[in-house]
């Protein structure tokens, strides 16, 4: 379906040390795929991969995830965004006969991808994705032109959602000052969830209880949340 969130990337300093501590923190599986001048590993759950984890080759820039985009054709939609503010990252590109995608930056530098993929998105692992914003009626706007996205609103006054067709799909939310646009994602914890996460903050991991979330990072750090488990 247009709009739906399809796939999940991290863009990181240490491709290896990221696909290992997701793996071990979330209990799945993992997979690499040769891609012919560079390695893919991802999150397999289930028979499914659920997301993958890319080189970050700017030095000093901040490892990130960010959320792909289901659309119909991924060269026009890559046009409809650099002409909306947007900045093209990597792509248009395809792989092999049934995935184009391109990752981009909003018009406020938040990553974000579009993909277009012959198959049903996988589930299972990612429950949530976030928005941070500087400007959230700007943000709206830009997505709601680009991929179709309504907003509205929450039980929260400064929380909105994003809606694809009749489901909430994410969050929307006005960044603090100390932090730069971006997305965050939420995947779904195994049970023993607190113990790991209690294991991987001895280790150097950045762990702080919300209401009703457990936000982690990894050593980057990366923001992540993760249900109570």
């Amino acid at each position: 379906m247009d709009g739906a969130i399809t796939w999940h990337e991290l863009i990181t300093s240490d491709v290896d040390a990221a696909a290992r501590f997701y793996t071990e923190l979330l209990g799945l599986e993992q997979e690499t795929a040769d891609m012919g001048d560079f390695q893919y590993p991802m999150l397999r759950k289930d028979g499914r991969t659920h997301a993958g984890f890319v080189k970050q080759e700017i030095e000093q820039a901040p490892s990130r995830w960010y959320p792909y985009v289901q659309v119909d054709d991924v060269d026009a939609k890559v046009e409809q965004a650099k002409g909306l503010g947007a900045e093209l990252y990597m792509g248009p590109a395809s792989v092999g006969d049934d995935l184009r995608f391109a990752v981009l930056a909003d018009p406020q530098r938040a990553a974000f991808g579009l993909m277009s993929w012959s198959a049903e998105p996988p589930t299972g692992v990612f429950a949530w994705d976030e928005l941070y914003a500087a400007d959230v009626d700007e943000a709206a706007t830009f997505y709601g032109d680009l991929v179709g996205w309504r907003t509205s609103p929450s039980h929260i006054d400064w929380y909105r959602l994003f809606d694809s067709g009749e489901a909430h799909i994410a969050g929307l939310m006005k960044k603090t000052d100390d932090m730069p646009p971006s997305a965050c994602t939420s995947p779904t914890a195994r049970s023993r969830s607190s113990a790991v996460v209690g294991e991987r903050a001895d280790e150097g991991a950045v762990a702080g209880e919300v209401p009703r979330k457990r936000v982690v990072g990894d050593r980057k750090p990366v923001r992540v949340v993760l249900p109570p488990g």
